[in-house]
């Protein structure tokens, strides 16, 4: 019995964070816009920062669908 596979194996490589398959530019830009609304309503002073940081966690609970929940808390 060989046991050697010739077979080979086709993985793709890990899509980066906002450029999955169920995102385009229509839901990136909503996502955006909707973080820039969350930080300014959450934070005293958003800086540029805190607004990535929130579309960030957006663009990941939407991959997840989990909507807003836990978007803007402060660690």
């Amino acid at each position: 019995m060989d046991k050697n596979n010739a077979r080979k194996v086709r993985i793709p490589p890990p899509l980066s964070l906002g450029h999955t398959l169920g995102m385009d530019e229509y839901i990136c830009d909503g996502l955006f816009e909707r973080a820039v609304n969350l930080a300014y309503r959450s934070f005293a002073d958003p800086t540029d920062d805190h607004i990535e940081a929130v579309y960030h966690r957006l663009v990941l609970n939407h991959q997840w669908g989990a909507g807003d929940a836990g978007a803007v808390t402060v660690h």
